[in-house]
């Protein structure tokens, strides 16, 4: 974690001297020097602008993936709702379908010892949101009354670059997902 907080403070105070730079400089045609107390300031303007919550405007996918998440079960009934057949025709809404048709947009899935029944729906929503809703079933007759538990996973990639890797690959830049459980 030392590591990261070394590494991340000089990108900033760069950036935010390069981005003076370009104010000062290009915008104005000034030739003064940038203040180091402008540059700090600005660095720390950078890093509250990198870990403020997501504005509506600027990410209307994440708006949408919290949405979602309201109807993960546990969130869903921690709310007051009731999983029932108005709850799986609302997740099935996202997939085109409803509880009566869902045998005619999928096909039911049985694992090979015959044990597990399930409707699997996946779909992308733009290209942030992964979203996976899963109906269990107590054996082959997937009807309304034989669900045994629903499934749903959503992930939201927030595209936003920090330092990953260990040791045996080396440093790299990549983004870390948030899924439900963000909110639990």
């Amino acid at each position: 974690m030392l590591f990261v907080i070394i590494f991340f403070l000089p990108i900033v105070f760069t950036l935010s001297y390069f981005i003076w730079w370009l104010i000062y400089r290009k915008a104005f045609k000034s030739q003064k020097k940038i203040s180091k107390f402008l540059v700090f300031i600005g660095g720390i303007g950078l890093i509250i602008f990198f870990y403020t919550p997501y504005s509506y405007n600027l990410q209307p996918s994440y708006h949408e993936f919290k949405e979602i998440c309201k109807l993960d079960p546990e969130i869903y009934q921690s709310n007051g709702g009731k999983i029932d057949e108005e709850y799986y025709n609302k997740v099935l809404k996202y997939f085109d379908t409803d509880l009566d048709n869902m045998s005619n947009v999928r096909t039911l899935r049985i694992s090979d010892d015959k044990k597990h029944f399930s409707y699997w729906f996946e779909k992308w929503i733009g290209d942030r949101i992964d979203f996976t809703f899963v109906l269990w079933f107590k054996d082959e007759r997937a009807t309304k009354d034989n669900i045994k538990k629903a499934s749903l996973w959503v992930w939201w990639d927030q595209k936003r670059p920090i330092p990953l890797g260990n040791e045996g690959v080396g440093l790299y830049w990549g983004n870390t997902p948030i899924n439900c459980g963000y909110f639990k």
